[in-house]
């Protein structure tokens, strides 16, 4: 089972689901869920709406529209970019 980690947040989701194809691996991302801006629970779903979002085929920023603890996450994690 793959597993992935290391400054894994929200934006990676589908990047990593089109490399992959599949939903089976560990997407450990300590970082992404702890440094959302609304928090622990922020993170965790943010993380879970980036999945669903990827697993359907719809693009990240198009789902963040309506999901906005996804939408939080984006803006935190491609800040720095």
């Amino acid at each position: 089972m793959p597993v992935f980690s290391s400054a894994q947040s929200a934006d990676q989701a589908a990047e990593t689901y089109r490399a992959v194809g599949t939903t089976d691996l560990i997407y450990a991302c300590g970082g992404g869920i702890m440094g959302h801006p609304d928090g622990i629970g922020g993170g965790v779903a943010s993380i879970r709406q980036a999945w669903e979002a990827a697993t359907a085929g719809i693009p990240v920023e198009d789902y963040a529209r309506d999901h906005p603890k996804l939408r939080g996450a984006l803006r935190q994690f491609r800040a720095g970019k």
